[in-house]
């Protein structure tokens, strides 16, 4: 197929998970920042299941000249589960994101037989959590501490990150997350095995004003859980503008998240994305989540924010 070498200098990945983790990792904070620095990424996010990243990010970008590095909060056992102290101490330390519980979350026990593990994968602390946690309780609502958190992140115009909650349970969050003014919503990798959407879930909660984040991990060849052209027909239906690309690796078996993300781009390229469309969800949309701007190219009067991950 003829057509363009797909250039992710200027991009930004959303979703990266690097060492120190209880899963192994291919490479640390530094390594990642500076190999995507190399291939002109503009920022990065760095996600870990078991701590906090947002002092990781912090120093990682005073090591890493020229990189912007964000971080923020997993809600999964290690920090209390869903626990609003945590999660207020992360934002108000400049977390971008908080993100619902991944590896210790009920459905994820309940697809991959346990907490703390995932199909090709394991940590330290598998089968630690049980049958792991829920943001609602045994009637479908939203536990109180859930709402405490919802409310958390709209006061501080931060990221919610729905991670391995099931179908179910996202569209019941992404509902009362708007309703109480969150304003920027992730569905994250939305084909995973977690949660595994339909096309139809995952235009309802579009609709409601979130963002798809597909990775690179769920089309990967260790994971398969879909394949580009899925992708690229989803990021077509629900519109770019409603979608984000990120790499979602750091797993030894998967490239190096920058590359992993340019791999991914181009991908979906080729699998019928406009290269626009291509610039809207590796640049565009990325910025505006962050609160930071899109770039000269893109939007040249676009206002220019504070510094890393203490910005906003």
């Amino acid at each position: 197929m003829k057509g363009p070498l797909i250039d992710v200098s200027g991009a930004i990945d959303m979703h990266c998970h690097p060492h120190p983790d209880l899963f192994p990792r291919l490479a640390d904070d530094l390594e990642v920042v500076q190999h995507a620095n190399g291939m002109g990424l503009r920022a990065v996010v760095i996600k870990c299941h078991s701590e906090p990243t947002v002092s990781r990010a912090y120093l990682t970008e005073k090591m890493a000249s020229g990189m912007r590095v964000f971080g923020g909060i997993v809600l999964n056992r290690s920090v209390g589960g869903i626990n609003p102290a945590a999660a207020e101490a992360a934002l108000r330390l400049g977390a971008k994101e908080v993100w619902m519980p991944t590896v210790d979350a009920a459905f994820h026990a309940e697809m991959h037989g346990g907490t703390g593990a995932y199909d090709v994968q394991t940590s330290d602390q598998r089968g630690a959590g049980g049958t792991g946690i829920s943001v609602t309780d045994d009637e479908g609502n939203l536990r109180p501490e859930t709402l405490g958190v919802l409310d958390l992140l709209a006061s501080h115009g931060a990221i919610l990150g729905t991670c391995h909650l099931s179908p179910k349970e996202i569209l019941t969050l992404v509902t009362e997350a708007r309703r109480r003014g969150v304003e920027k919503i992730v569905i994250t990798h939305p084909f995973f095995k977690v949660p595994n959407l339909k096309l139809e879930e995952l235009e309802e909660l579009t609709r409601l004003g979130a963002y798809a984040e597909f990775g690179y991990c769920t089309i990967s060849p260790m994971w398969r859980y879909a394949d580009p052209v899925r992708v690229a027909e989803a990021v077509n239906a629900v519109g770019a503008n409603h979608c984000l690309l990120v790499s979602d690796t750091g797993q030894r078996h998967n490239p190096m998240p920058a590359e992993a993300l340019r791999i991914f781009a181009q991908s979906i390229w080729e699998s019928g994305v406009s290269e626009e469309d291509i610039n809207q969800l590796i640049r565009v949309n990325p910025a505006e989540l962050l609160g930071i701007d899109t770039g000269p190219s893109l939007s040249p009067e676009a206002p220019t924010s504070g510094s890393g991950a203490n910005a906003g």
